[in-house]
């Protein structure tokens, strides 16, 4: 089977669980990737779909006349040909909705994953309300990664029966517990410092965390963009700079050593003014799958990766008392922390494991193309 994968960035730490769906279908057919934007425009060696002077006449028709694919669908039109694509798999409802019109001509199932935004934000949903109901009306299968979004999607009239979900999974070889007893107060958090995951909020409440327990620290691991001098400003008025670290963003390697040191992992997420919400946050089941505790809200694919009292403790978004209560909470009991934390990986090694999630999407894959032959 000859399987072409649509992704909207090559090398994105936030696509780490499509660059492990990737590694992982090609052990089982033969894979094809195009990315580039919500609109792929490039093969997996960098080298464009459509012809340069295509791609020119396509941003020139694009300014007078509004968006027009016509000359980006040749491109991937002829891809999808030559290759002899047998199935094409899309990350994202956006990219998934501009591949409708190429596979419809050429008879090519279309499967499509929603990761999060693509479902809820509000400017996109405006913005592809029409395509998405042409990508419900033509896909095989829609894939939403927690409970959440496919309540989003039937919202936006999606066939109730065409949607799977299937959670992201981590590779928990990659995680290993530390099981010791961690008695220093190490906070952390990993994630871009957006509005959906409330950095502010985190360190408002870590804050009042301070005032019972003066030596616990939070080390937040992002990149320094979006709210990050918001962040810091707010780390300066509360007077609180010697206590939190930004580390900005740092590899996967020495995240998962962050979290081996650490007494919990803290999120906040909730749903942004402009409707961003969380899908399954990958950082939370690393977390989880690292045997820590886990503080995060009642969002998204959190209500089910993060069994309350259990694997650690969920709260009501905003709820930034709450939040200062379940984190002074693990400072006094590290022992029942600790055993929140193996309580978590148990969770993640049953419900989360990453080979097992991948391969439940490969299995929907099979089973559409076997369907189509």
């Amino acid at each position: 089977m000859r399987i072409c994968i649509t992704r909207t960035a090559k090398k994105a730490y936030s696509e780490t669980f499509i660059h492990d769906q990737i590694t992982q279908f090609s052990k089982l057919a033969d894979i094809y990737t195009i990315y580039r934007g919500i609109y792929p425009e490039r093969k997996e060696d960098g080298s464009l779909l459509s012809p340069k002077p295509l791609w020119i006449m396509h941003k020139i028709v694009k300014v007078f006349v509004g968006r027009n694919n016509f000359f980006g669908n040749y491109g991937v039109k002829k891809y999808l040909q030559e290759n002899k694509i047998d199935t094409v798999f899309a990350n994202y409802g956006m990219s998934g909705s501009y591949m409708v019109p190429v596979c419809k001509t050429l008879n090519i199932p279309l499967i499509v994953i929603f990761h999060g935004y693509d479902a809820t934000e509000n400017k996109i949903i405006r913005k592809f309300r029409k395509k998405y109901h042409k990508l419900f009306d033509y896909a095989s299968s829609i894939i939403a990664v927690s409970e959440e979004m496919k309540k989003k999607l039937i919202a936006l009239d999606a066939n109730p029966s065409k949607i799977k979900v299937i959670p992201y999974g981590v590779d928990i070889s990659k995680f290993k517990p530390n099981n010791e007893i961690i008695t220093q107060k190490k906070f952390l958090a990993v994630g871009r410092l957006t509005a959906k995951k409330a950095p502010l909020t985190t360190i408002s409440a870590f804050s009042k965390v301070l005032k019972k327990f003066p030596d616990a620290t939070l080390t937040i691991v992002g990149k320094k963009t979006g709210l990050f001098e918001k962040c810091e400003q707010l780390v300066q008025e509360l007077k609180i700079k010697d206590s939190v670290i930004f580390t900005g963003a740092l590899p996967h390697h020495e995240i998962a050593a962050l979290m081996r040191s650490s007494l919990a992992f803290v999120q906040h997420s909730i749903t942004a003014h402009n409707g961003d919400m969380e899908g399954t946050p990958l950082g939370i089941l690393e977390a989880s799958a690292t045997g820590l505790p886990v503080v995060s809200t009642l969002h998204g694919g959190i209500k089910e990766a993060i069994i309350h009292n259990k694997t650690g403790y969920l709260i009501e978004e905003n709820d930034e008392d709450s939040m200062a209560k379940y984190m002074i909470e693990i400072c006094k009991n590290p022992i029942q922390a600790k055993e929140m934390g193996r309580n978590g990986r148990l969770h993640i090694e049953k419900n989360y494991n990453q080979p097992v999630q991948i391969k439940k999407i490969y299995d929907i894959i099979l089973n559409n193309y076997q369907s189509n032959k």
